[in-house]
């Protein structure tokens, strides 16, 4: 078992974690309520797990070049539509994020004071990393928390490191 610790200050900011071999498919979401009353869509990987996503996550967006494009395995994290013009956005963001289910953060993050994005369910993410690190403020991970993409918590891999426990 592993746990996330801030690379600034070294503060835990994990509950105790498996790694898994592989980022698991993002689950489909219905839009019905979950059974505590949330509407935040299904989490990427299971409680008491983390796994390495390859691929780029989060700001900054960057216009694709095929229009008619958009990333199914990444719906909220990997592309959106353009406001701009036509097409869609796909993720600049950072490769190798450690993605974990939210729950397993609770307590040892805050919300990053220089952002205040609103989704109709949940923080979407879009903006940036959203969370800092509860012990002293550095900016550590992205929580995607609205039912428009994979209920899940992407920590920066230069922001945290990983300690066996």
């Amino acid at each position: 078992m592993n746990v996330l610790m801030c690379a600034a200050c070294g503060a835990r900011l994990t509950e105790p974690l498996r790694v898994l071999p592989e980022l698991p498919p993002c689950p489909e979401f219905d839009g019905r309520k979950n059974p505590d009353g949330s509407r935040h869509a299904p989490p990427t990987v299971p409680l008491g797990t983390y796994a390495v996503d390859p691929e780029p996550c989060g700001a900054p967006y960057v216009p694709h070049p095929d229009p008619d494009w958009c990333d199914a395995a990444h719906p909220g994290n990997g592309c959106m539509g353009d406001p701009d013009g036509q097409g869609f956005l796909m993720s600049a963001g950072p490769r190798d994020t450690l993605v974990v289910h939210p729950e397993d953060a609770r307590g040892y993050l805050s919300g990053n004071p220089a952002f205040q994005e609103i989704g109709c369910c949940g923080p979407p993410g879009r903006e940036g990393p959203n969370m800092v690190c509860a012990g002293c403020g550095a900016v550590v991970a992205t929580l995607f928390a609205d039912c428009s993409a994979p209920y899940a918590t992407h920590f920066l891999p230069d922001a945290v490191r990983v300690a066996a426990v």
